[in-house]
């Protein structure tokens, strides 16, 4: 079966644009498309089958992360799918060696994983090595509390002797951020 797949709206080429390459290139190649997996709702990349064909109009039309495209460019080559590019003019066919391509591959991920992972431990141990703290620092992203400004009246409210739920009331906060609140501050009757 011959797929054209029309996965992104690019900037460049709209989905009526990229249509017409694709059929363009397969009148000229001598193939014949028999479905066209459209971008919206996404294409089931699982029902194309060992043997299938699959034109796109450009490597930039197939997605727009390399996380996704990962998983269609494996799937595609692991089932052994003759891919056509219409503009880049990039072909896997037949012709080319499955496993040797599969192996290049994963080679290439594995060469990127590590160069990604011994670069973030190199960051961290410089930071280490220069005193300054190796995770976020705080007020970033996941580092704030809800309670920070309130802290100081908090404590105070609770020493006055209100319960967690009146604190939280008088605060405008839910009860559980208090209560981490006064557990950060090793506070243990609550």
């Amino acid at each position: 079966m011959v797929y054209g797949m029309i996965l992104l709206e690019h900037i460049k080429w709209k989905p009526t644009e990229q249509r017409v390459g694709i059929q363009a290139f397969a009148r000229k190649n001598g193939l014949k498309i028999d479905q066209f997996l459209s971008y919206f709702p996404n294409p089931n990349i699982l029902n194309i089958k060992s043997g299938d064909t699959v034109v796109f109009y450009d490597w930039s039309c197939i997605c727009n992360s390399r996380k996704y495209l990962n998983v269609f460019l494996g799937h595609l080559i692991n089932k052994h799918v003759c891919i056509y590019s219409v503009q880049s003019k990039y072909n896997i066919d037949e012709n080319t060696n499955f496993d040797q391509l599969v192996n290049a591959f994963n080679f290439f991920e594995d060469i990127r994983f590590r160069f990604l992972s011994n670069q973030n431990t190199k960051v961290v141990q410089s930071r280490i090595a220069q005193g300054q703290p190796a995770g976020r620092h705080k007020g970033s992203k996941n580092k704030t509390h809800v309670w920070d400004e309130h802290e100081a009246e908090i404590l105070l409210m609770h020493a006055d002797g209100f319960s967690m739920y009146a604190i939280a009331k008088k605060m405008n906060i839910n009860a559980p951020a208090v209560r981490r609140c006064l557990i950060a501050n090793n506070i243990k009757d609550i």
